[in-house]
């Protein structure tokens, strides 16, 4: 059966490439992948401390585009590998970059939309809780776009605040809902929050939500801190590379410049923008260096095909290392822009 899926992963391989003139696409599994994959937990891949952040960009077309070969099974997928693997990678948070769904509160398609959403992502509370969290993308708004007109009801029906109240890692929200929140974590002997931003590259609310944010990152100033949010930055000019950087969108711009004064944030994570669908900036400020993260595969083909990112953080070399790869093929994209290691 093993080796049945293998053959079948290598000859998927494909559905996931870059165009011709951006660079490698999929090549060989990680070493040990098809071991991690089909018999979690078997394997040690982490060294003593060291522990992983998984992140899910945009599963919209897994759930409100099937024309485009997505399916909520990959969605599945993608929730079933964190569960089979969170020992041996030590996964100690999830993160989801927004546009869970594609149609948000719409009423044509809304109530099986996110019912699709609850039954996976909530399989991360079974049998033991991973935390998690959620951002809110342009597709979960109604109409799309403007976080104070527009709604987000199915969002917080699921996702809200009274499901998340009593859990060890929820720290609170933002406003009436929790569009915006925030969750706190511990690994590898540090301390993070995680604080979410809702869409909002109109910037109708970004001020606001930006000083609810800077605040946050005051009164938790000795937690190391990442900050999520659908739209931060754009695709790296050249794909495959890190050698240029992204322009940061209108929301990432405005979130950087009321935040770069925290010197407690790591990192920026963020998805919406698809193409190529990935990014990396570093941007210094009074001797701190925030990294930023794009990965969003919704423009590849199958709706990204279960593509996910690994940040799994070596504690004893300070370095976060970014891996990519989709469960859904069992194949890892291993070019200048999906698996690289920086600093922290």
């Amino acid at each position: 059966m093993r080796h049945a899926f293998f053959l079948a992963a290598l000859a998927l391989a494909g559905c996931g490439k870059k165009s011709a003139d951006a660079g490698p696409g999929p090549v060989t599994p990680p070493e040990n992948f098809e071991t991690e994959l089909n018999t979690p937990g078997t394997a040690a891949t982490t060294a003593p401390g060291d522990f992983t952040i998984v992140v899910l960009p945009d599963t919209q077309y897994y759930l409100g585009q099937p024309q485009l070969g997505g399916t909520p099974a990959m969605f599945n997928a993608q929730i079933s590998w964190i569960k089979n693997n969170q020992v041996a990678e030590n996964i100690a948070y999830v993160a989801h970059l927004g546009d869970i769904s594609e149609h948000g509160d719409n009423p044509n398609y809304a109530a099986t939309e996110w019912k699709l959403a609850r039954d996976a992502i909530y399989g991360l509370e079974n049998p033991v809780s991973i935390p998690y969290g959620l951002a809110v993308g342009n597709h979960d708004q109604y109409p799309a776009g403007n976080p104070l007109t527009s709604t987000t009801n199915y969002y917080n029906k699921y996702f809200g605040v009274k499901h998340y109240e009593g859990r060890p890692y929820y720290g609170g929200n933002y406003g009436g809902n929790n569009d915006s929140h925030y969750d706190l974590f511990s690994a590898g002997g540090m301390d993070f929050i995680v604080i979410y931003l809702e869409f909002d590259d109109q910037l109708v609310n970004a001020g606001a939500m930006n000083n609810w944010a800077y605040d946050l990152l005051g009164v938790y100033a000795s937690r190391k801190a990442i900050i999520v949010s659908h739209s931060i930055m754009g695709n790296n000019p050249v794909a495959g590379s890190n050698s240029t950087r992204g322009n940061f969108s209108g929301q990432g711009s405005s979130i950087y410049e009321r935040l770069k004064y925290r010197s407690n944030i790591v990192m920026m994570i963020n998805g919406h923008h698809g193409d190529n669908g990935e990014g990396y900036r570093a941007d210094t400020f009074e001797g701190h260096t925030i990294h930023t993260f794009l990965s969003d595969y919704q423009s590849r083909p199958n709706g990204g095909g279960g593509m996910m990112r690994l940040y799994k953080f070596a504690v004893a070399s300070r370095e976060i290392r970014v891996k990519t790869f989709s469960p859904v093929t069992g194949v890892a994209e291993r070019d200048g822009d999906s698996e690289f290691t920086v600093a922290f």
